[in-house]
Protein backbone atom coordinates (compact mmCIF):
# COMPACT_ATOMS: atom_id res chain seq x y z
CA UNK A 1 0.00 0.00 0.00
CA UNK A 2 1.29 3.43 -0.94
CA UNK A 3 -0.92 6.52 -1.15
CA UNK A 4 -1.29 10.24 -0.49
CA UNK A 5 -4.43 11.79 1.04
CA UNK A 6 -5.62 14.88 2.89
CA UNK A 7 -5.53 14.58 6.68
CA UNK A 8 -8.62 16.74 7.21
CA UNK A 9 -10.83 14.69 4.89
CA UNK A 10 -9.56 11.38 6.20
CA UNK A 11 -10.10 12.53 9.78
CA UNK A 12 -13.77 13.34 9.08
CA UNK A 13 -14.34 9.94 7.51
CA UNK A 14 -12.70 8.20 10.47
CA UNK A 15 -14.88 10.09 12.95
CA UNK A 16 -17.99 8.52 11.43
CA UNK A 17 -16.78 5.08 12.56
CA UNK A 18 -16.63 5.94 16.26
CA UNK A 19 -20.22 4.86 17.04
CA UNK A 20 -19.75 1.52 15.30
CA UNK A 21 -16.41 0.55 16.84
CA UNK A 22 -16.48 -0.84 20.37
CA UNK A 23 -13.36 0.43 22.12
CA UNK A 24 -13.59 -1.96 25.09
CA UNK A 25 -13.96 -5.14 23.07
CA UNK A 26 -11.45 -7.93 23.60
CA UNK A 27 -11.43 -8.87 19.90
CA UNK A 28 -9.19 -7.26 17.32
CA UNK A 29 -11.91 -6.88 14.72
CA UNK A 30 -14.14 -4.58 16.73
CA UNK A 31 -11.56 -1.97 17.71
CA UNK A 32 -10.00 -1.74 14.27
CA UNK A 33 -10.64 -0.11 10.91
CA UNK A 34 -9.85 -1.88 7.65
CA UNK A 35 -8.01 0.29 5.11
CA UNK A 36 -8.32 -0.70 1.44
CA UNK A 37 -6.33 1.36 -1.08
CA UNK A 38 -7.65 1.06 -4.63
CA UNK A 39 -6.60 3.39 -7.45
CA UNK A 40 -8.07 6.82 -6.57
CA UNK A 41 -9.58 6.15 -3.14
CA UNK A 42 -8.95 4.84 0.36
CA UNK A 43 -11.89 2.80 1.62
CA UNK A 44 -12.47 2.49 5.37
CA UNK A 45 -14.56 -0.29 6.94
CA UNK A 46 -15.42 -0.95 10.59
CA UNK A 47 -17.70 -3.32 12.45
CA UNK A 48 -18.88 -4.38 15.89
CA UNK A 49 -20.06 -7.66 14.33
CA UNK A 50 -23.68 -6.44 14.14
CA UNK A 51 -23.14 -3.24 12.13
CA UNK A 52 -20.76 -2.65 9.21
CA UNK A 53 -19.87 0.86 8.03
CA UNK A 54 -17.93 1.59 4.84
CA UNK A 55 -16.96 5.02 3.49
CA UNK A 56 -14.31 6.35 1.13
CA UNK A 57 -11.79 9.21 1.05
CA UNK A 58 -10.15 10.44 -2.14
CA UNK A 59 -6.49 9.46 -2.41
CA UNK A 60 -3.68 9.15 -4.92
CA UNK A 61 -2.74 5.47 -4.76
CA UNK A 62 0.58 4.33 -6.18
CA UNK A 63 0.20 0.80 -4.82
CA UNK A 64 -3.05 -0.89 -3.85
CA UNK A 65 -3.30 -2.92 -0.68
CA UNK A 66 -5.05 -3.54 2.63
CA UNK A 67 -4.20 -3.09 6.30
CA UNK A 68 -6.16 -3.57 9.53
CA UNK A 69 -5.16 -0.83 11.98
CA UNK A 70 -6.08 0.06 15.60
CA UNK A 71 -8.88 2.60 15.24
CA UNK A 72 -8.18 5.01 18.09
CA UNK A 73 -4.42 5.09 17.52
CA UNK A 74 -4.84 5.69 13.78
CA UNK A 75 -7.59 8.31 14.30
CA UNK A 76 -5.52 10.22 16.87
CA UNK A 77 -2.53 10.29 14.51
CA UNK A 78 -4.57 11.59 11.59
CA UNK A 79 -6.29 14.18 13.80
CA UNK A 80 -2.88 15.59 14.80
CA UNK A 81 -1.86 16.21 11.18
CA UNK A 82 -2.77 18.74 8.48
CA UNK A 83 -2.58 18.84 4.70
CA UNK A 84 -1.09 16.04 2.62
CA UNK A 85 -0.11 12.84 4.39
CA UNK A 86 1.63 9.80 2.95
CA UNK A 87 0.76 6.26 4.02
CA UNK A 88 2.80 3.28 2.92
CA UNK A 89 3.50 -0.25 4.07
CA UNK A 90 1.88 -3.68 4.06
CA UNK A 91 -0.58 -5.71 6.11
CA UNK A 92 1.90 -6.00 9.02
CA UNK A 93 3.16 -2.43 9.41
CA UNK A 94 2.29 1.03 8.09
CA UNK A 95 4.34 4.22 8.01
CA UNK A 96 2.66 7.61 8.04
CA UNK A 97 4.53 10.74 6.92
CA UNK A 98 3.59 14.42 7.16
CA UNK A 99 6.43 16.86 6.54
CA UNK A 100 9.15 15.87 9.00
CA UNK A 101 6.70 13.93 11.18
CA UNK A 102 6.86 10.14 10.96
CA UNK A 103 4.86 7.35 12.59
CA UNK A 104 5.25 3.56 12.58
CA UNK A 105 2.00 1.70 13.13
CA UNK A 106 1.72 -2.05 13.78
CA UNK A 107 -1.29 -3.69 12.13
CA UNK A 108 -3.65 -6.46 13.17
CA UNK A 109 -3.95 -9.68 11.21
CA UNK A 110 -6.18 -9.19 8.17
CA UNK A 111 -7.92 -12.54 8.60
CA UNK A 112 -9.39 -11.44 11.97
CA UNK A 113 -11.69 -9.01 10.16
CA UNK A 114 -14.98 -10.56 9.00
CA UNK A 115 -16.42 -10.29 5.52
CA UNK A 116 -19.01 -7.54 5.07
CA UNK A 117 -22.42 -9.19 4.48
CA UNK A 118 -24.31 -8.56 1.25
CA UNK A 119 -27.97 -7.57 1.06
CA UNK A 120 -29.25 -8.30 -2.43
CA UNK A 121 -33.03 -8.23 -1.97
CA UNK A 122 -35.49 -6.56 0.37
CA UNK A 123 -38.02 -3.75 0.66
CA UNK A 124 -36.45 -0.70 -0.96
CA UNK A 125 -37.06 3.02 -0.36
CA UNK A 126 -35.42 6.12 -1.84
CA UNK A 127 -35.18 9.52 -0.16
CA UNK A 128 -33.60 12.78 -1.21
CA UNK A 129 -30.80 13.99 1.04
CA UNK A 130 -33.06 16.73 2.41
CA UNK A 131 -35.95 14.33 3.12
CA UNK A 132 -33.74 11.80 4.89
CA UNK A 133 -31.73 14.32 6.90
CA UNK A 134 -34.79 16.24 8.05
CA UNK A 135 -36.63 13.07 9.08
CA UNK A 136 -33.73 11.74 11.15
CA UNK A 137 -32.95 15.09 12.78
CA UNK A 138 -36.58 15.55 13.84
CA UNK A 139 -37.09 12.15 15.46
CA UNK A 140 -33.61 11.26 16.74
CA UNK A 141 -33.97 13.38 19.95
CA UNK A 142 -36.86 11.10 20.96
CA UNK A 143 -34.73 7.93 21.02
CA UNK A 144 -33.92 6.39 24.40
CA UNK A 145 -30.19 6.68 25.11
CA UNK A 146 -30.15 4.81 28.43
CA UNK A 147 -28.98 1.29 27.54
CA UNK A 148 -30.58 -0.08 30.72
CA UNK A 149 -34.07 0.82 29.51
CA UNK A 150 -36.24 -1.01 26.98
CA UNK A 151 -34.39 -2.28 23.91
CA UNK A 152 -37.16 -1.35 21.46
CA UNK A 153 -36.78 2.32 22.39
CA UNK A 154 -33.06 2.35 21.50
CA UNK A 155 -33.64 2.77 17.77
CA UNK A 156 -35.93 4.29 15.18
CA UNK A 157 -38.94 2.36 13.93
CA UNK A 158 -39.35 2.31 10.15
CA UNK A 159 -43.05 1.61 9.70
CA UNK A 160 -44.98 1.04 6.48
CA UNK A 161 -48.77 0.92 6.49
CA UNK A 162 -50.92 0.72 3.38
CA UNK A 163 -51.09 4.51 3.23
CA UNK A 164 -47.84 5.95 4.63
CA UNK A 165 -44.24 5.33 5.69
CA UNK A 166 -42.94 6.72 8.99
CA UNK A 167 -39.73 7.25 10.93
CA UNK A 168 -40.85 6.85 14.59
CA UNK A 169 -38.98 7.16 17.89
CA UNK A 170 -39.96 7.30 21.55
CA UNK A 171 -38.35 7.16 24.98
CA UNK A 172 -41.77 6.63 26.67
CA UNK A 173 -41.88 10.27 27.79
CA UNK A 174 -42.17 11.71 24.28
CA UNK A 175 -42.81 10.52 20.76
CA UNK A 176 -41.89 11.85 17.35
CA UNK A 177 -42.64 10.75 13.81
CA UNK A 178 -42.14 11.99 10.26
CA UNK A 179 -44.47 10.66 7.59
CA UNK A 180 -44.09 10.02 3.84
CA UNK A 181 -46.76 9.08 1.29
CA UNK A 182 -45.59 5.59 0.28
CA UNK A 183 -48.40 3.10 -0.34
CA UNK A 184 -47.08 -0.46 0.06
CA UNK A 185 -47.57 -3.61 2.07
CA UNK A 186 -47.15 -3.24 5.88
CA UNK A 187 -43.67 -3.39 7.40
CA UNK A 188 -42.15 -2.68 10.82
CA UNK A 189 -38.39 -2.68 11.47
CA UNK A 190 -36.44 -1.14 14.37
CA UNK A 191 -33.07 0.21 13.21
CA UNK A 192 -30.40 0.79 15.93
CA UNK A 193 -29.62 4.41 16.77
CA UNK A 194 -25.93 4.03 15.86
CA UNK A 195 -26.92 3.50 12.21
CA UNK A 196 -28.36 7.02 12.02
CA UNK A 197 -25.55 8.52 14.07
CA UNK A 198 -22.81 6.95 11.91
CA UNK A 199 -24.33 7.11 8.42
CA UNK A 200 -23.55 10.54 6.90
CA UNK A 201 -24.96 10.71 3.36
CA UNK A 202 -23.83 13.28 0.83
CA UNK A 203 -26.63 12.69 -1.66
CA UNK A 204 -29.81 10.69 -2.23
CA UNK A 205 -30.31 7.79 0.20
CA UNK A 206 -31.28 4.23 -0.68
CA UNK A 207 -32.71 2.08 2.12
CA UNK A 208 -33.18 -1.68 1.86
CA UNK A 209 -34.93 -3.63 4.64
CA UNK A 210 -35.04 -7.40 4.99
CA UNK A 211 -36.50 -9.56 7.74
CA UNK A 212 -33.38 -9.29 9.90
CA UNK A 213 -31.13 -6.60 8.40
CA UNK A 214 -31.08 -3.18 6.79
CA UNK A 215 -28.76 -1.33 4.43
CA UNK A 216 -28.44 2.44 4.05
CA UNK A 217 -26.34 3.66 1.14
CA UNK A 218 -25.51 6.99 -0.48
CA UNK A 219 -22.76 7.31 -3.06
CA UNK A 220 -19.67 5.61 -1.60
CA UNK A 221 -21.06 5.44 1.95
CA UNK A 222 -22.82 2.28 3.12
CA UNK A 223 -23.93 0.89 6.46
CA UNK A 224 -25.39 -2.59 7.03
CA UNK A 225 -26.89 -3.54 10.38
CA UNK A 226 -28.93 -6.17 12.13
CA UNK A 227 -32.36 -4.93 13.18
CA UNK A 228 -33.39 -4.71 16.83
CA UNK A 229 -35.29 -7.89 17.59
CA UNK A 230 -38.03 -6.45 19.77
CA UNK A 231 -41.66 -5.37 19.42
CA UNK A 232 -42.26 -1.63 19.10
CA UNK A 233 -45.36 -0.52 21.06
CA UNK A 234 -48.59 0.49 19.33
CA UNK A 235 -47.85 4.18 19.75
CA UNK A 236 -51.02 5.31 17.94
CA UNK A 237 -52.99 4.33 21.04
CA UNK A 238 -51.49 7.20 23.07
CA UNK A 239 -52.10 9.95 20.48
CA UNK A 240 -55.41 11.67 21.37
CA UNK A 241 -58.00 11.85 18.59
CA UNK A 242 -59.72 15.03 19.84
CA UNK A 243 -58.48 18.24 21.44
CA UNK A 244 -60.00 20.60 23.96
CA UNK A 245 -57.49 23.35 23.19
CA UNK A 246 -55.48 24.25 20.07
CA UNK A 247 -53.19 27.28 19.87
CA UNK A 248 -50.61 28.56 17.40
CA UNK A 249 -47.41 30.25 18.55
CA UNK A 250 -44.60 31.80 16.52
CA UNK A 251 -41.76 29.28 16.65
CA UNK A 252 -38.89 31.77 16.97
CA UNK A 253 -40.64 33.74 19.74
CA UNK A 254 -41.34 30.63 21.79
CA UNK A 255 -37.82 29.26 21.33
CA UNK A 256 -36.37 32.59 22.48
CA UNK A 257 -38.60 32.59 25.57
CA UNK A 258 -37.63 29.00 26.38
CA UNK A 259 -33.94 29.90 26.12
CA UNK A 260 -34.43 32.91 28.42
CA UNK A 261 -36.18 30.86 31.11
CA UNK A 262 -33.88 27.92 30.46
CA UNK A 263 -30.95 29.98 31.68
CA UNK A 264 -32.40 29.43 35.16
CA UNK A 265 -33.88 25.93 34.99
CA UNK A 266 -31.80 23.97 32.47
CA UNK A 267 -29.32 21.85 34.38
CA UNK A 268 -31.48 22.11 37.48
CA UNK A 269 -35.17 21.23 37.83
CA UNK A 270 -35.57 21.54 34.04
CA UNK A 271 -39.28 22.24 34.57
CA UNK A 272 -40.92 24.99 32.54
CA UNK A 273 -44.58 25.98 32.76
CA UNK A 274 -46.63 27.44 29.91
CA UNK A 275 -49.60 29.50 31.14
CA UNK A 276 -52.23 30.60 28.61
CA UNK A 277 -54.60 33.49 29.31
CA UNK A 278 -56.40 35.90 26.98
CA UNK A 279 -53.96 35.63 24.09
CA UNK A 280 -50.83 35.97 26.26
CA UNK A 281 -48.52 33.04 26.92
CA UNK A 282 -46.31 33.21 30.01
CA UNK A 283 -43.24 30.99 30.05
CA UNK A 284 -41.88 30.54 33.56
CA UNK A 285 -39.49 28.40 35.59
CA UNK A 286 -37.99 28.22 39.07
CA UNK A 287 -34.58 27.20 40.35
CA UNK A 288 -35.05 25.86 43.87
CA UNK A 289 -33.81 28.30 46.55
CA UNK A 290 -32.07 30.40 43.90
CA UNK A 291 -34.59 32.33 41.84
CA UNK A 292 -37.05 32.21 38.98
CA UNK A 293 -37.53 33.51 35.46
CA UNK A 294 -40.42 34.36 33.15
CA UNK A 295 -41.05 35.65 29.66
CA UNK A 296 -44.20 36.50 27.72
CA UNK A 297 -45.39 36.27 24.14
CA UNK A 298 -48.61 36.14 22.18
CA UNK A 299 -50.62 33.17 20.91
CA UNK A 300 -53.73 32.58 18.83
CA UNK A 301 -56.48 30.13 19.72
CA UNK A 302 -58.48 29.00 22.74
CA UNK A 303 -56.64 27.93 25.90
CA UNK A 304 -57.61 30.51 28.49
CA UNK A 305 -56.61 29.74 32.10
CA UNK A 306 -54.72 26.56 31.13
CA UNK A 307 -51.24 25.96 32.60
CA UNK A 308 -49.10 22.98 31.57
CA UNK A 309 -45.64 22.07 32.90
CA UNK A 310 -42.96 20.24 30.90
CA UNK A 311 -39.40 19.08 31.13
CA UNK A 312 -37.95 22.12 29.42
CA UNK A 313 -35.35 20.44 27.20
CA UNK A 314 -37.93 18.00 25.82
CA UNK A 315 -40.37 20.82 25.04
CA UNK A 316 -37.63 22.90 23.43
CA UNK A 317 -36.48 20.07 21.17
CA UNK A 318 -40.05 19.59 19.96
CA UNK A 319 -40.51 23.27 19.13
CA UNK A 320 -37.08 23.38 17.43
CA UNK A 321 -38.18 20.53 15.12
CA UNK A 322 -41.07 22.58 13.68
CA UNK A 323 -40.50 23.51 10.02
CA UNK A 324 -43.25 26.15 9.66
CA UNK A 325 -43.27 29.73 10.95
CA UNK A 326 -45.83 28.85 13.60
CA UNK A 327 -46.16 25.79 15.82
CA UNK A 328 -49.54 24.23 16.48
CA UNK A 329 -49.92 23.05 20.07
CA UNK A 330 -52.81 20.68 20.89
CA UNK A 331 -53.82 20.10 24.54
CA UNK A 332 -56.61 18.55 26.60
CA UNK A 333 -55.48 19.29 30.16
CA UNK A 334 -52.45 19.82 32.36
CA UNK A 335 -51.92 16.05 32.71
CA UNK A 336 -52.71 14.60 29.27
CA UNK A 337 -50.30 14.22 26.33
CA UNK A 338 -49.57 17.38 24.36
CA UNK A 339 -49.00 17.26 20.61
CA UNK A 340 -46.91 19.76 18.64
CA UNK A 341 -47.22 19.95 14.83
CA UNK A 342 -46.27 22.10 11.86
CA UNK A 343 -49.07 24.58 11.26
CA UNK A 344 -51.55 23.21 8.73
CA UNK A 345 -49.56 20.03 8.02
CA UNK A 346 -49.86 16.39 9.07
CA UNK A 347 -46.48 14.89 8.12
CA UNK A 348 -44.78 15.56 11.48
CA UNK A 349 -45.92 14.96 15.05
CA UNK A 350 -44.13 15.50 18.36
CA UNK A 351 -45.94 14.25 21.46
CA UNK A 352 -44.64 15.14 24.91
CA UNK A 353 -45.97 14.17 28.34
CA UNK A 354 -46.56 17.03 30.78
CA UNK A 355 -44.33 17.07 33.83
CA UNK A 356 -47.25 16.43 36.21
CA UNK A 357 -47.99 13.22 34.33
CA UNK A 358 -44.47 11.99 35.07
CA UNK A 359 -44.55 12.66 38.81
Amino acid sequence: MKLTAKAEGLGKKLAQHAKVIQQKSSTFTSDAVLLSATNTALQLTSTDLTTYLTNTEAAQCEENGQALVPFKFFKDIISALQGDIRIEGDEKKLQIFSGKTHYDLACYQLDTFPNVPEIKEGREYQFSLQEYTAAVERVLPCVEHNEKRRLEFQGILLEQTKDYFRFVATDSRRLGYVQFDFKREPLRAIVPTKVFESFKPAGDVDVVITEDECRFSSGDVQIISLLIGAEFPNYNDIVPREWEYTVTVKKTDLLEALRHVGAVVFGGTDVITLSFRDGRLTVQGTAQDQGNASDELGYEGEASALAVSFFGTKLMEGIAAISTENAEIHMNSAVHPVVIKDQGKEDFLYLVMPHKQME
